[in-house]
């Protein structure tokens, strides 16, 4: 019997580990060391970008090993708000759900592209789950209020570089009959309240379409409409872009863009951003 019991307390521990090690798959790659750096580079030499918006700007793709090397040229702010070396997962505010976002690919994008020997600053701010209200309410939302945090680390992260954009991606919660009406006036006065803390009307926001994955027919009128609306956005704004989500792929809960397209969204925001600047410099 002591035999039995012990063969079959083994088999469940293997169980279990192999039931957590399934569950932590997109997490088994996380950085356990966080690398912080010795001294800033001077603020003139740093750019800031804010990540801002949902769920899949937060990030719900599976981390790899490559994306946990730091890059010394690339910094964020933690939640406790100190810089540290970049390196995947960014947003820190759900570590339950968090795992790899376009932020790190939009950097390391930027800088393969740039011949200027700059320093880039990313400022996570966004959390899953969050409206358009929620964010011009400033909720409390998921632990996080939502604007004073953003507002808080923008503020704070001034001190030490020239802000340049905002990469924003949201509307998976707004794509609901009753919501869609308020989208675009809740959008575009989020951007301008983004810009005014920023203290540059003119600073460039790169939104992000929502995902239509093939064959996906929940949601998809909606999501339509918040697309139209966000290209209708940027039609009618100089200082705004949107980067299109064709070719993208979906984790199996089909809302979440997957590990390989959150790198090519990153990267899509990083050509977008430079696109915007140089047409503005013409």
């Amino acid at each position: 019997m002591r035999l039995a019991w012990r063969v079959l307390t083994v088999l469940a521990l293997i169980m279990c580990a192999r039931v957590a090690s399934a569950q932590d798959e997109r997490t088994r790659f996380f950085p356990r060391v966080t690398v912080y750096p010795g001294e800033m580079p001077p603020p003139e030499k740093v750019w800031l970008f804010v990540l801002a918006g949902q769920s899949n700007m937060a990030g719900r793709g599976l981390v790899e090993p490559s994306d946990t090397v730091p890059d010394h040229r690339i910094f964020f702010v933690t939640p406790d708000m100190k810089w540290a070396v970049a390196k995947e997962p960014l947003q820190l505010y759900q570590p339950a759900l968090t795992g790899l976002g376009p932020g790190l690919a939009f950097a390391r994008t930027l800088l393969e592209k740039v011949n200027e020997d700059i320093y880039i600053g990313l400022i996570p701010c966004a959390v899953g789950g969050s409206s358009t209200a929620n964010w011009l309410t400033d909720s409390l939302y998921n632990g996080v209020r939502l604007k004073s945090n953003l507002t808080e680390k923008l503020k704070w992260a001034m001190n030490y570089g020239t802000v340049k954009g905002i990469i924003w991606h949201q509307g998976e919660s707004d794509a609901t009959v009753e919501k869609i009406p308020q989208f675009r006036e809740n959008t575009e006065a989020l951007f301008e309240y983004f810009r005014s803390v920023a203290g540059d009307p003119d600073l460039p926001v790169v939104a992000g379409e929502l995902g239509l994955f093939q064959g996906v027919e929940k949601n998809r009128v909606e999501y339509l409409q918040i697309n139209d609306i966000l290209s209708s956005i940027a039609s009618g704004d100089p200082n705004t872009v949107l980067v299109r989500s064709f070719g993208t792929t979906p984790k199996a809960d089909m809302v979440h863009f997957d590990g390989p397209s959150q790198r090519m969204l990153g990267r899509r925001y990083a050509l977008a951003w430079l696109s915007l600047i140089q047409h503005k410099n013409r």
